[in-house]
């Protein structure tokens, strides 16, 4: 968008610029005439209200006013141009005879034809412009554009006036017009673009972009505009596929293999995504069949002590021990039924969990498929931020990940060792802790080379904790430093 401010300014600033280089008393002569054409065309009018020449005449006066350089003469009557439309549409009218067009409404027309109402509107719109009245300006655009419809220049600037009043709709559909009519502006196709963004008009969006990349294939900004609505469009299959041929035409381009790196590391995060899923699923059946046991043994408990219970009317001698009894009896099948009676809730729900998740086989084979995709994708990994690093050994973002990559395994690792008994960690526990650090000592020159480029405060913490792990004191007193 600043750009296309700069290019309206410019406009503004040039036609100033041409009045500023009259001479002071041919511009007053100039005012002085077109003051006295309005004032004569008025009362002419009022004289012979139904001559077209004099409507004419009058719309040519006000037009003059309209279109003059002077914004401050201009300003003197805002509406001038509005009624120089409106005047020469009367001169139309009245020398329209049973359809056929005289020779004062044809003069009209070739009036419209050579954009002089048009030129009007838009001198009056930079001048509402300049002055920083962006709404008035928009009406003067706007209907700049509507005179002259077939004219991108003002089908453009109403765009622009339209998004500095936040009118997107009207933005929209006057970017939209000067594209059907030919506009090709960079900076109309990318701010269109935007606004189709900003409305999830995905399609629309990255399809514009895309024609602009065809107008302007060597712009890498609009191939990067291409990349960022792929990736918040969450099109990451996409994005993969542009960069992969983006890396095949350029494997020096080190920050698109960073960026494949990341996009592919982002494509893991949402594999395991739908595996929690899945697992979740599964998780409230379980978690439902465990709650369910529990309540069944709660109520087989009541249902005994009833049991027990009735028996003691046996051995009952005395109404009074009957009653006693009863009374027992009576409030633990009362305490029976609720039990039942949250069974059914439990039931209830293990039933919709079960319908959720669907069918257990399916989902151990989902899972067993998208656990595939994520090891295959993680054994490659490695090679993007390789190559970006062949390109800069120097670049933090790369060595980073390198190091997060070994990182990560290792927090997997240690996961794996804290949830132990001790009969476990009696038989397994050695061994993961030896692999454990191997994976510390892999990630450690990726994240010493990344702090040598970037001293980041949370990279700092990721090497303390490293060095701990690793009982480096040396290291770590060093870091402390």
């Amino acid at each position: 968008m600043k750009k296309l401010l700069l290019s309206l300014f410019t406009v503004a600033l040039a036609m100033n610029a041409s009045f500023g280089q009259a001479e002071k008393a041919l511009v007053d002569a100039q005012k002085k005439n077109i003051s006295e054409a309005i004032k004569k065309s008025d009362e002419d009018v009022k004289k012979a209200p139904t001559k077209a020449r004099l409507w004419l005449t009058r719309s040519q006066a006000y037009l003059d006013l309209a279109s003059f350089p002077d914004s401050t003469f201009a300003l003197t009557n805002p509406e001038a141009a509005f009624q120089a439309l409106e005047y020469a549409n009367e001169a139309i009218k009245l020398d329209t005879k049973e359809g056929k067009k005289g020779s004062v409404a044809k003069e009209a027309d070739q009036m419209m034809v050579d954009k002089k109402f048009s030129n009007a509107f838009l001198n009056m719109g930079v001048v509402k412009y300049q002055g920083k009245d962006y709404k008035a300006s928009l009406r003067y655009m706007a209907k700049a554009s509507e005179v002259a419809p077939n004219d991108t220049i003002t089908a453009m600037y109403t765009g622009v006036t339209a998004q500095l009043c936040q009118e997107d709709k009207i933005a929209q559909a006057a970017y939209e017009k000067y594209l059907t009519i030919g506009g090709k502006d960079l900076a109309i196709l990318y701010g269109l673009s935007q606004i189709y963004k900003n409305n999830k008009e995905e399609d629309k969006a990255i399809g514009l972009i895309e024609k602009a990349i065809a107008i302007y294939p060597s712009n890498k900004d609009l191939k990067g505009e291409r990349f960022n609505m792929l990736i918040a469009f969450n099109r990451i299959d996409q994005a993969i596929v542009q960069l992969t041929q983006t890396t095949a035409n350029d494997p020096k381009d080190g920050i698109s293999w960073l960026n494949l790196g990341l996009l592919y590391e982002n494509k893991v995060s949402g594999l395991n995504e739908e595996i929690r899923k899945i697992q979740d699923k599964s998780f409230k059946v379980q978690e439902a069949d465990r709650r369910l046991v529990a309540q069944n043994d709660q109520i087989s408990a009541f249902q005994d002590e009833v049991k027990r219970t009735k028996a003691k009317l046996k051995t009952a001698t005395t109404p009074k021990a009957k009653a006693s009894v009863n009374s027992q009896v009576a409030s633990l099948e009362t305490k029976v039924k609720d039990l039942v009676e949250v069974q059914k809730g439990i039931q209830t729900e293990k039933a919709a969990a079960e319908a959720a998740a669907g069918d257990a086989a399916a989902n151990k084979a989902k899972i067993d498929e998208l656990t595939a995709k994520v090891k295959e994708i993680r054994t490659n990994l490695p090679n993007y931020y390789t190559k970006a690093l062949e390109v800069d050994p120097t670049n933090y973002d790369a060595l980073y990940q390198m190091g997060a990559y070994y990182y990560n395994d290792a927090v997997e690792i240690k996961r794996q060792v804290n949830s132990m008994d001790m009969n476990e960690y009696k038989k397994t526990g050695k061994d993961l802790e030896a692999k454990l650090a191997v994976k510390y000592n892999e990630a450690l020159p990726y994240f010493e080379r990344g702090y040598k480029v970037k001293k980041d405060e949370d990279l700092k913490e990721i090497l303390k904790q490293v060095y701990r792990e690793l009982k480096d004191e040396a290291k770590l007193a060093e870091l402390d430093k």
